[in-house]
């Protein structure tokens, strides 16, 4: 069957060198002068990328030997073809040596898209992630077809089951396929949530949404820091129209080239969640794809001029139905920031209103609800906090096939602990004198995320609510991360044993 299809990557792509070895070159001078220019640039590229994606600072907390590099992580890309039909990274390229790739469909030359999207996701230079050990290659015609999503087949043909151990799979193209978007759309986050990968999605570069993978529920769509990508919502025809994307901006001035970022940053975290002695409790939450979005999202910069459209005057004061940034998400990738997040306290969400518990400052849980159920998490706040992110995801999940999706409504709320130990509102009058912007009440009804943040919020104790209020039946998962402000460092050695500073 062959599908309507416009697929393409992001830029143009002319290259059509072999998948072989080059020829020897004759070394002459100016060949040695223009290879030491070149990298340079390369180096001064990387070093930009590794600052702007927070593995600097993660370097320099953990120290070089600690930090993670995505090492036995499998991941996957899906590339569209060249004007020759090439799809595969060069192999041959000397940033690629370290890793294995694998061709899924069928034989390739070196495509040069594909090539710069390999270097920024497990490149020995380019990419935060130079540990990785394996990438699968697919091309996308054949991956949306018979090699992986299987559209137009039927509701009795399945998305084939991805390689063993594959855990990410980054998607650096574009694409319409007419009647069929909906169709794999469905598909993909089918696939996502049944196999547990996470997919990272690129969106135009240009202002007009594409459908393909944009439009996707159970991945990361991916912007640049220019905001010179498409924005807006979800567009009509598509499940859940008015859905905000992207969520999430890295390192690039294409979205080629920042998707693949975003995949590495997945892969450090999915290495942390395997590894991580603290984490082995918890493991198989933490590489939940849910989890990992969470942990991804809440961890962002939310640079000069981010706004998730908050009320800011009013009885309504604090509240907003957009949890994200109309251009930015949720904001810049910040991958210590989001370590600090996985490493941290794990507390899932409690059915009494005012937990005894109290969660450490950065931490992430996990919460089933059924609807008009509602879970709650309890911080303490030492001193005046600069900043606060919270955000929760979750999955549209699905009936027997891909053909019955839903995704439940979840509203967050961040509540105040008062001087008799009881909640109070945040919203309105309750919230001035306690917190100077942002928002403390996310209730978007189409989006699967909600996001909380704040600036200047006031010592205290405070709880936060997740309420499941959505029509659908049955009981629904989703995942919650956090990032508070480290708690003072006043010499005090505290409680003996209390690891994650929660003062349990």
């Amino acid at each position: 069957m062959k599908l309507p299809s416009t697929i393409r990557p992001r830029v143009s792509d002319r290259t059509q060198n072999r998948y072989r070895p080059s020829a020897p070159e004759n070394r002459s001078f100016h060949r040695i002068r223009n290879a030491i220019a070149a990298a340079a640039l390369v180096g001064s590229s990387a070093t930009i990328v590794h600052a702007q994606a927070g593995l600097d600072a993660l370097i320099e907390r953990l120290g070089e030997a600690q930090v993670p590099t995505g090492a036995g992580v499998i991941v996957g890309m899906v590339e569209a073809p060249t004007s020759a039909g090439n799809y595969m990274p060069n192999a041959n390229h000397p940033e690629l040596s370290g890793a294995e790739l694998i061709a899924m469909s069928g034989s390739s030359g070196a495509s040069g898209h594909a090539t710069t999207v390999a270097r920024n996701f497990f490149g020995s230079v380019l990419s935060i992630a130079p540990g990785i050990p394996t990438a699968h290659v697919w091309e996308t015609n054949d991956w949306i077809q018979g090699g992986g999503l299987k559209v137009g087949q039927g509701t009795s043909a399945a998305p084939a089951a991805p390689p063993g151990g594959l855990r990410i799979v980054n998607h650096s193209w574009i694409g319409n396929v007419g009647n069929f978007n909906n169709e794999a759309i469905r598909r993909a986050d089918f696939a996502a949530a049944r196999d547990q990968v996470l997919f990272v999605v690129g969106l135009n570069n240009d202002p007009d949404q594409v459908p393909l993978l944009g439009h996707m529920y159970n991945a990361i769509s991916v912007g640049v820091p220019s905001g010179n990508h498409a924005t807006g919502d979800t567009i009509s025809g598509i499940d859940g129209p008015g859905r905000m994307k992207p969520e999430l901006v890295a390192p690039g001035n294409l979205t080629s080239w920042s998707t693949p970022v975003v995949s590495a940053a997945g892969a450090l975290l999915v290495e942390t969640a395997k590894t991580d002695p603290a984490l082995a409790p918890h493991r198989a939450d933490a590489l939940r794809i849910d989890v990992v979005r969470a942990v991804l999202l809440a961890g962002a910069d939310h640079q000069e001029g981010w706004s998730n459209q908050p009320v800011t005057s009013g009885p309504q004061r604090g509240v907003t139905s957009r949890p994200l940034d109309e251009t930015f998400g949720a904001g810049h990738l910040n991958i210590d920031r989001s370590h600090r997040i996985l490493t941290g306290s794990v507390v899932d969400g409690v059915g009494q209103p005012l937990p005894e518990k109290v969660a450490g400052h950065a931490g992430w849980g996990r919460a089933e609800l059924t609807t008009g159920q509602s879970r709650s998490w309890r911080f303490h706040v030492a001193e005046d906090a600069e900043e606060v992110s919270i955000l929760a995801a979750w999955n549209r999940t699905f009936g027997a096939n891909f053909n019955t999706p839903s995704s439940q409504v979840t509203t967050l709320t961040l509540w105040r602990v008062d001087e008799r130990g009881e909640l109070a509102s945040l919203v309105g009058a309750g919230g001035e004198g306690f917190f100077a912007s942002g928002n403390v009440v996310s209730q978007s009804t189409v989006d699967n995320l909600q996001h909380l943040y704040l600036v200047d919020l006031k010592a205290g104790e405070y709880v936060l609510e997740a309420a499941r209020n959505d029509l659908f039946g049955g009981s629904r998962e989703l995942a919650v991360a956090w990032l508070f402000p480290e708690p003072p460092d006043d010499g005090d050695p505290g409680i003996v044993g209390d690891l994650n500073g929660d003062g349990v």
